[in-house]
């Protein structure tokens, strides 16, 4: 942080509480002292302390209950902890004798957990050097002077599309937190190739960081073939609903070969550091400081226990690893089941840190974890984190109401510059916790979502209830990486939360959903009261389904996609949306999902406009004027109409007299009043620079899939299954699955060691009478094949009655279709000309070959060879239809209404296509 911040944040301190016992903490203190002198005595027989640690010792020698309070005065300077300084309820102070650790006036006290290395020696090229002191840990996190310096690391500030992942193989044995897979990803390989530059060994140091929807997920890197670019990592299962593909981006950190950004530094497994400075760095002026320490405070007492009524005023606590590596990192959305807090609590409270700053650390800032209650974090700054800035709460509910995290009070602070490790996390995160108040925060800079409330998927009982996340001021987020994200992110049963006041803005994904006000998965019973959103890339609202949720006299504005969208048909009330002003000048009005009755969702006294001068329009699809939309029941009192604001161009949002939003019942906002307390205070939050932001990153087109199949482990590559419980991707994922019993007919796609062409297993395709559509189950997969030579091949295993398809087909609606090979009755059907035979209860092995491309023969060819058989070659067989041009669609279907299977077995997809 820049030092002029630095003298304006101790001019902001609070004012000293009247405390009875003064005791003193200087640099060249010792901790044998009584702590009673500010300066040490001339004989240096007593004096100040010297160590947190040893003024935290101290005070637990004092008789208790304590008679008075007690303040403990840090002399400016720099303290290192040599150890996570621990607090127990034996630290305690009491409501009328409060133990109060501060600055002294004025002064700049840093408690950092990290150490200061010899200076740099400039070399060639223009980069610094130095050699690690013997003894010295190996570290992934380094800062330079005053900033973070960034570890050797790929494409700059923004990543790389990896291309396909081609496989994924379970690995032999299990791990404690699960079974392990190798994945094979496919990349461009010019994206691989300062690997061409390092040995064997230091190869295996590097780590890949993938980004991915709303996750990252980090892994060493195993293989690397720079040639064919392909890649190996070994990790956790992948998530079908979030796995890897096209449009997962990438970042390959830790070689000395990616060192050629300023800022960037590397370490040798030899103790060498080497480092390329910034613009106006000299190694005088700025040391470089590792982090030791993983935590820097806990706070751990009891139910009947609790750490109690401790104050930090005015310190700066820095440098913090806050996890045990980066090395790897599963996905996990909001980073909050892995990575911690650097200042822990649990069973605390009454615990508050005041006008202090938390900065430089790998992880979360506060972890606020189970029994936690009245804990006030305010007027602080929290920033250059590697993840986020505040947890509160816990996963999952706790069952005993003496450990439910509650009343807490996370106010008046920065928090700003998170994910620079974790890029998935948010800034302030409410878990099962209840009543506690994220209020006037400036919340800004980081990839995901600035606050997320209740962590519950559906409708499931949970303990978040009566939050209040209002007067906030969030925006810069998403920044083009991540996507599914909301300035506020909601999620599950809420009652009594508020969501109010707050100012909205600049919220960028990199695919999907970068909306404002979020109400994902279960949300229920929220207030969105008053908000100012606007300039976000799919919109001010969103709701993907949630019950009896109020959005009232809100501005949303200047969506990219659309302003409002809903995304589920459900049975009860999702939402009142009312007396709401919505405009904007590009994309839609209304998003997605706006089927149902007025007992589904009521929209009323509503304000829209559109300043790009086209007519505002509703669903159906965009046809309708508000006059129709209004006659099914819809927006009763809403208008389509300018709301006359100050400057809408330039963000300037007050109303003018003779505003028609007044006629509604419009509010208007106190815009002024969101975000930071104190003109001082808000001049900090204004004063940090915000370089420029990279453009949003393209969506990359699909690549031609190429992909060997042997079932032998999870089902990683259809890059589209089947969306249903009919033959569902975790259905297949799971050997031995057998359907329970139900009233419906079952269909299901397995993994069997019944049959098998080769290896142990096959996948099963069983199929049933009666299922809602002949063709179920299903397996389709989206080869992105354009031109050149399509091949597939399969081993096919049919048991009598079985019915199989399997088709070629282009994408779009209507389709044309290529290839079709049709099996029924050990008969070949559907293709003109074509009667062969085919034996059943015995391996099969098929082969389809086609030139794909606008100017090619449209035919194909079959090959079909069974098990000790002569292989019979087919050439010449038409296309279903002659407009055939691409592979973009390719399905195996068991057509048959009775009780039948078929299995498959080593299957291989490739194409000839450069292009790939």
């Amino acid at each position: 942080m820049p030092s002029r911040l630095l003298v304006l944040l101790a001019t902001l301190a609070l004012p000293f509480p009247l405390v009875a016992l003064d005791l003193h903490v200087a640099t060249d203190g010792n901790d044998a002292w009584s702590g009673k002198l500010a300066r040490a005595n001339p004989a240096r027989t007593d004096g100040p302390m010297a160590s947190l640690e040893g003024a935290r010792l101290a005070i637990r020698k004092l008789p208790r209950p304590l008679t008075e309070s007690v303040q403990v005065i840090f002399d400016a300077g720099t303290y290192r902890l040599a150890q996570t300084v621990a607090f127990d309820a034996a630290d305690s102070g009491d409501a009328a004798h409060p133990i109060v650790y501060l600055a002294a006036p004025s002064a700049e006290v840093v408690l950092s957990g990290g150490r200061e290395l010899p200076a740099f020696q400039p070399i060639k090229g223009g980069r610094w050097e130095l050699r690690t002191p013997a003894g010295t840990e190996t570290f992934e996190q380094l800062w330079v002077g005053e900033r973070r310096a960034t570890r050797a690391r790929s494409h700059g500030q923004g990543y790389a599309f990896m291309r396909a992942m081609e496989s994924e193989t379970k690995v032999a044995g299990d791990r404690k937190d699960g079974e392990v897979f190798r994945q094979k990803i496919l990349v461009d390989p010019q994206d691989l190739q300062a690997f061409a530059e390092v040995a064997e060994a230091e190869a295996h140091d590097a780590v890949i960081n993938f980004y991915h929807k709303w996750d990252n997920t980090r892994r060493r890197i195993e293989t690397v073939d720079p040639t064919a670019g392909f890649l190996t990592v070994v990790g956790g299962a992948t998530k079908p609903h979030n796995s890897l593909d096209h449009h997962t981006g990438f970042v390959i950190e830790n070689l000395l070969a990616l060192l050629d950004e300023p800022g960037e530094w590397f370490l040798s497994r030899a103790g060498l550091l080497t480092y390329l400075p910034r613009t106006g760095e000299t190694p005088a002026t700025n040391p470089a400081t590792y982090p030791v320490l993983e935590k820097l405070l806990t706070f751990v007492g009891s139910a009947d226990r609790p750490v109690a009524h401790l104050e930090f005023r005015g310190l700066r606590f820095r440098h913090a690893k806050g996890v045990a590596t980066l090395a790897t990192f599963e996905p996990n959305q909001a980073a909050v089941g892995r990575v911690d807090g650097v200042i822990t609590l649990e069973h605390a409270t009454a615990i508050r840190f005041l006008d202090c700053e938390l900065s430089r650390f790998g992880s979360y800032g506060f972890s606020l974890r189970r029994g936690t209650h009245a804990v006030t974090i305010e007027h602080c700054l929290i920033t250059d984190m590697g993840a986020g800035g505040v947890k509160v709460g816990t996963l999952n509910d706790e069952p005993q109401d003496a450990d439910v995290v509650r009343a807490n009070r996370i106010h008046n602070n920065i928090i700003r510059d998170g994910g620079l490790l974790f890029p998935c996390a948010v800034g302030v995160w409410i878990g099962s916790a209840a009543d506690n108040e994220v209020t006037h925060n400036e919340i800004s800079d980081l990839f995901y979502s600035a606050v997320s409330v209740g962590w519950r998927w559906g409708y499931a009982p949970s303990r978040a209830k009566r939050n209040r996340v209002d007067w906030n001021h969030l925006h810069h987020l998403g920044k083009g990486i991540l996507s599914d994200m909301g300035g506020v992110y909601t999620l599950g049963p809420s009652e009594g939360t508020s969501v109010s006041h707050n100012h909205i803005h600049d919220v960028t994904c990199f695919s999907y959903g970068g909306w404002g006000l979020y109400t994902d998965e279960g949300s229920t019973g929220i207030t969105l009261e008053g908000n100012l959103v606007h300039d976000t890339t799919d919109g001010g609202f969103h709701q993907h389904y949630g019950k009896d949720n109020i959005v009232r006299n809100n501005i949303l504005a200047f969506g990219e996609e659309s302003q409002v969208q809903r995304s589920r048909l459900e049975t009860h009330l999702s939402f009142v949306f009312e007396r709401n002003l919505v405009v904007f000048d590009r994309g839609g009005l209304l998003g997605h999902e706006w089927r149902g009755t007025l007992d589904n969702y009521v929209l009323r006294g509503n304000l829209y406009w559109d300043y790009s001068g086209r007519p505002v329009r509703f669903p159906p699809a965009d046809k309708l004027a508000l006059a129709g939309w209004q006659q099914a029941g819809q927006d009763v009192g809403s208008v389509v109409a300018d709301p006359l604001f100050v400057d809408a161009k330039a963000r300037d949002f007050r109303l003018q007299p003779g505003s028609p939003a007044f006629a509604l019942g419009f509010q208007p906002l106190e815009i002024e009043k969101m975000g930071v307390i104190g003109a001082a205070w808000r001049q900090v939050a204004a004063s940090f620079e915000r370089g420029p932001t990279p453009p949003r990153p393209a969506k990359p087109a699909a690549p031609a899939l190429n992909l060997h199949q042997d079932f032998e482990g999870r089902i990683t590559n259809p890059q589209y299954p089947f969306p249903s419980a009919h033959g569902s991707l975790s259905r297949m994922n799971k050997p031995g699955f057998a359907p329970s019993a139900t009233k419906d007919p079952v269909d299901a796609l397995l993994l069997t060691g019944a049959q098998a062409a080769r290896g142990k297993q096959s996948l099963l395709f069983r199929d049933a009478p009666g299922l809602p559509a002949a063709y179920y189950p299903m397996l389709v997969f989206t080869p992105n094949h354009r031109a050149g030579t399509s091949t597939v091949q399969f081993d096919l295993y049919l048991e009598p009655k079985a019915c199989f398809v399997h088709e070629w087909r282009t994408g779009g609606n209507p389709y044309a279709t290529g290839p079709v090979l049709s099996i029924k009755d050990g008969r070949v059907t559907g293709v003109k000309g074509l009667d062969l035979a085919i034996p059943l209860q015995q391996w099969v092995h098929f082969e389809l070959v086609a030139e794909i491309g606008a100017d090619t023969p449209k035919g194909w060819t079959l090959r079909v060879t069974p098990r000790d058989g002569a292989t019979q070659v087919i050439p010449g067989l038409p296309f279903r239809s002659p407009k055939f041009d691409q592979l973009s669609w390719l399905g195996f279907i068991s057509n048959a209404n009775e009780a039948t299977d078929f299995y498959l077995d080593e299957l291989d997809i490739r194409t000839t296509d450069a292009k790939r």
